[in-house]
């Protein structure tokens, strides 16, 4: 069928993915350029967290049953969306909480292992983006 669009779930987990990454940023950005409401951190903290439960859930439950998907795009990407998650409550929510910031640190540093096999075993070049992304959320949390 020439001109339709063929809708493949890789490309839409891959999609959603980016979706996903993109949205963060701005929200890292929102809380430095603007003035802090809770009410509108706590909604964007939320919508953030929902959107990546239903990834993580149904990227775990579709690639569970397909097996051509490589171990390591399944824990990059969720040590990628783990790390965002908490970067945002411990942002956003809980700034002066250890524990989140534990929790934070703990997945950066494995944002940055599992980013570091995929360029260094894999050869993969997505992983570069998660070097980049973890150094510098390691460096807002630490000069924050």
């Amino acid at each position: 069928m020439k001109g339709c669009l063929k809708l493949d779930k890789n490309n839409f987990f891959d999609n959603y993915f980016k979706l996903l990454t993109l949205l963060f940023w701005p929200i890292i950005l929102y809380k430095w350029l603007f003035i802090a409401n809770e009410s509108v951190e706590y909604k964007l903290f939320i919508i953030f967290a929902i959107l990546s439960i239903i990834y993580i859930i149904s990227f775990l439950f579709i690639f569970y049953k397909d097996k051509n998907i490589k171990l390591i795009t399944i824990l990059y990407r969720i040590s990628t969306l783990l790390a965002f998650l908490f970067t945002l409550g411990s942002f956003l929510l809980f700034p002066k909480n250890l524990f989140w910031l534990y929790l934070k640190m703990l997945f950066l540093i494995l944002y940055f292992y599992f980013s570091c096999v995929k360029v260094s075993k894999y050869k993969i070049d997505e992983g570069v983006v998660g070097i980049i992304g973890s150094i510098l959320l390691l460096v807002i949390t630490i000069f924050y």
